[in-house]
């Protein structure tokens, strides 16, 4: 293992000084040989006294019991922006349209209600 994660980090991590992230989890199962989920199995089955088995069985009827185990679960979530942040780029558009149109920043600003200022620093934005 030492070839493959830096053995200070490993005593670090025996000692409780670090904590493992997922790609730490990842390169120390591919340095054992075994895939990272069976490193979480066996290590999740020490720290609670059971056998790896136990923790298989209980990973199969807690989502089964939430309605989980047969769910799709998305990758990522979505990207919504804030609404102020949506709001803030559908008044830059509405700006940049009725300026193609040809309107004056002064008449942007009164057809929309805002300011002029506004006007000029949505369109600095653009």
């Amino acid at each position: 293992m030492a070839e493959a994660i830096d053995p200070s980090y490993i005593s670090r991590l025996e000692a409780g000084a670090r904590s493992v992230t997922l790609d730490v989890s990842q390169e120390l199962a591919k340095a054992l040989g075994v895939d990272p989920l069976t490193l979480l199995t066996v290590a999740y089955a020490a720290e609670r006294g059971q056998t790896p088995q136990q923790v298989l069985d209980h990973l199969v009827k807690d989502p089964e019991s939430t309605g989980l185990l047969c769910s799709e679960i998305p990758a990522l979530p979505s990207k919504t922006p804030h609404p102020n942040v949506a709001a803030s780029r559908e008044l830059r558009e509405q700006i940049k349209e009725l300026v193609d149109q040809g309107y004056s920043q002064a008449e942007v600003a009164r057809r929309l209600g805002i300011s002029r200022q506004t006007v000029s620093n949505r369109l600095k934005k653009s």
